[in-house]
């Protein structure tokens, strides 16, 4: 599976200064109504059909843990989601996104308990339409026997794009809402984005090429590596890195420092799936654990994933931006975006939001907290 979270690695809270943020910021696209809902019929990810209301204003996200930011991307507002899994909680909370839009505070998450779906709770909430990643069989099943109208999304990828997962969830949310015109605007920066990346690494040798490691959980216990056919595969081939775990790893797993000595990666991305900063890396604070000896730690590049109106790591609507970060990172040579810049003008055009600096800074280095279980 292409999508694990372990419960020891997840986590929550926090708060961001605040910013000027426009009128509109926050306004709905949807109609608002005390008639009875007009349906439609939907495909979701698994070739279902699903009946929803038309513009449904009682949503609920369950396992499929960023589709909360996608929402948001596609109709401005997060007004309409009324519930969502406590790690998306958490990740919201301590986000830039609990500013430009506060009603994602208002979202309840206690129908979800130890990690499982508790339909009894769920109904208080009352959703109308709930979403679910598509490999939670149980779920889903729960969820149909209780009569909710669930579509299911995908979080794997047919291909090495890393922003194929976040264009289709975009696409099929304006199907939903109707509200094409950001989904769209947001998959051509991304397109723009990724071809310029391209075009400035068409002549860069493959011994040019960094050596990349996803560190993507992390404590004394446990040193657990992303390789192939995940997100951060994807990201470090569409930024001209080489993926030192991809021959080796498929998916997500535990390793030893033996194994990184063997790697010796130039470059180490620590996910926001895991408490883990590049300090204590580059300070050796880890029990039992000697970094001192990564060409990585002692060339002091080490990176903590930035976190935006979502984490940057998975399907995001930051991801044009995470391109730009990471590909500068691997090649500080070729390229020079000045990152606080592009952060701005990106969330001044598409959010319609004022980033302060301050804020920049924190998107840029996530705390621990937001890690936090």
């Amino acid at each position: 599976m292409n999508w694990k979270y372990p419960l020891s690695a997840i986590a929550i809270s926090a708060l961001l200064v605040g910013c000027n943020q426009s009128d509109n910021a926050n306004k709905s696209p949807f109609k608002e109504t005390a008639e009875t809902k007009e349906e439609t019929i939907i495909k979701d990810e698994l070739n279902r059909e699903v009946k929803i209301p038309i513009n449904p204003d009682r949503v609920v996200v369950g396992g499929i843990l960023p589709y909360f930011s996608t929402w948001y991307v596609a109709t401005n507002s997060t007004k309409e989601i009324v519930g969502m899994h406590p790690n998306s909680y958490n990740a919201a909370s301590h986000s830039i996104l609990k500013d430009i839009s506060p009603d994602i505070l208002k979202a309840d998450t206690s129908f979800i308990k130890n990690g499982e779906l508790n339909i009894e709770e769920l109904m208080k909430v009352d959703p109308e339409v709930y979403f679910e990643i598509a490999s939670d069989e149980k779920s889903i099943n729960k969820l149909e026997e209780a009569g909710v109208p669930t579509v299911a999304l995908q979080a794997t990828a047919d291909s090495d794009d890393p922003l194929e997962i976040l264009n289709r969830w975009l696409t099929l949310t304006g199907k939903i809402t109707g509200t094409t015109d950001r989904p769209e605007q947001i998959i051509e920066e991304g397109k723009k984005n990724q071809q310029e990346i391209n075009d400035k690494l068409a002549n860069v040798k493959k011994e040019d090429k960094p050596q990349v490691m996803i560190l993507q959980y992390h404590s004394e216990k446990e040193i657990s590596v992303a390789g192939s056919n995940m997100h951060g595969n994807r990201w470090i081939k569409a930024t001209g890195g080489i993926d030192v775990a991809e021959a080796e790893i498929q998916g997500i797993k535990a390793v030893n420092m033996e194994q990184l000595y063997k790697w010796d990666p130039d470059i180490i991305y620590i996910t926001n799936f895991t408490e883990t900063q590049p300090k204590d890396l580059f300070n050796n604070t880890i029990k039992g654990q000697d970094w001192s000896q990564l060409t990585a730690v002692k060339n002091k590049q080490v990176y903590k994933v930035p976190l935006g109106i979502y984490r940057w790591y998975p399907p995001n609507g930051d991801a044009p931006l995470m391109l730009k970060w990471m590909a500068q990172h691997n090649h500080p040579e070729i390229f020079d975006y000045n990152m606080t810049e592009e952060i701005q003008k990106y969330y001044s055009k598409f959010y319609n939001y004022d980033v302060t600096e301050d804020q920049v800074k924190d998107i840029l280095n996530p705390s621990s907290e937001a890690a936090k279980y």
